[in-house]
């Protein structure tokens, strides 16, 4: 091909015609620069394929994590506990409630069972799997998974449930320290109802004294326990709600491309 053209140019320039040598060489570097703008076109085409390939991918491993975190919510979220044990956010809230209202009258003997056999604090982890998210960011590739709006949804999501972790973590330990400093009052109280119930009534007269040091410790803490019990339930639901609706827009995303 390059011969053919060559022979071309080689032939107008011996018969002397210039005019319509520059014409032929105009046409001809019209022609490479079209072929190259073809060319360019096509390697576009497929990376932008290649990319929307990989795009798909990413988005349905995305997908299946939210679904991870959907299934771990739904057990936190279980106001009645019956979800394999009792320590959910939404249980220790309605028991907290009811609690409190219980210390802030003044605790009678029908009290005893309900305020003996509820929910004891100790840590719920709340770590949900993100290495979908962590790949994209790590990689760089978050900022062309999709839309800008999508993009928004996703970081908006990520750092909702980050810093809801850290209010679970930060308040946790504060009411982990208050239930610490009822050792000698609540919870030792409760060790020996189970064993003889009216022989720890009898040896614990705070649960009648509002203003003892054991009750007032163990109202802080139940105070502490329930603020804790409501954020997380909060935060949680409103974390179930952007899941929810990241979901669809992930869904509508992979649709289009």
């Amino acid at each position: 091909m390059i011969k053919f053209f060559r022979k071309i140019r080689q032939g107008l320039l011996s018969k002397g015609n210039t005019g319509k040598y520059l014409k032929y060489a105009l046409g001809e570097i019209v022609l490479v620069v079209f072929g190259i703008l073809i060319a360019l076109s096509i390697n576009n085409w497929n990376s932008d394929r290649l990319q929307s390939k990989k795009n798909k991918q990413l988005l349905r491993k995305m997908s299946k994590e939210l679904d991870q975190h959907g299934e771990r919510l739904s057990r936190l979220l279980d106001p009645t506990g019956t979800t394999a044990y009792k320590a959910t956010f939404a249980y220790r809230a309605t028991y907290t409630d009811s609690l409190y209202k219980i210390l802030d009258k003044g605790i009678e003997p029908e009290d005893f069972d309900y305020f003996i056999g509820g929910e004891r604090y100790y840590s719920i982890t709340l770590n949900f799997n993100t290495t979908v998210f962590e790949e994209l960011l790590n990689t760089g590739n978050l900022y062309a998974v999709g839309s800008d709006s999508l993009v928004e949804k996703i970081q908006q999501y990520y750092q909702r449930y980050k810093r809801q972790k850290f209010y679970n973590t930060e308040i946790g330990t504060k009411v982990a320290d208050l239930q610490k400093a009822c050792s000698l009052g609540y919870i030792d109280f409760e060790y020996w109802y189970q064993k003889n119930p009216e022989n720890a009534i009898a040896e614990n007269s705070w649960i009648y004294e509002p203003k003892s040091e054991n009750y007032v410790s163990f109202r802080i803490y139940m105070g502490y326990f329930r603020t804790h019990s409501r954020i997380m339930v909060e935060g949680l639901t409103v974390i179930n709600e952007m899941r929810t609706e990241l979901k669809t827009a992930i869904n509508n995303e992979i649709e289009s491309l």
